[in-house]
C-alpha cells in the first residue's frame, strides 16, 4: 500500500512540475505564430506596389 501511495505522490509531483512548462511552451508558440503572421502581412504591404519589370524575350527577337 505504501508503494502505491508513493507512486501516486511521485506522479502528482511530476505532473505539477511539467504542467507549467507545457503551458508556457503553448503560449510562446502562439505568440511566435502571431509575430510571424504579422511580419508576413507587413512584408506584403511593403512589396505590394512594387512589380518586376517586363523582360524582353530574346528568343522571339532573334532569327534562327
Amino acid at each position: 500500500m505504501s508503494s502505491k501511495k508513493s507512486d501516486q505522490i511521485l506522479s502528482q509531483m511530476a505532473l505539477s512540475l511539467l504542467t507549467p512548462s507545457v503551458v508556457i511552451t503553448q503560449l510562446l508558440g502562439n505568440e511566435i505564430m502571431e509575430l510571424l503572421e504579422n511580419m508576413g502581412k507587413a512584408s506584403e504591404e511593403i512589396f505590394r506596389g512594387e512589380r518586376l519589370p517586363i523582360l524582353k524575350n530574346h528568343s522571339l527577337d532573334s532569327n534562327p
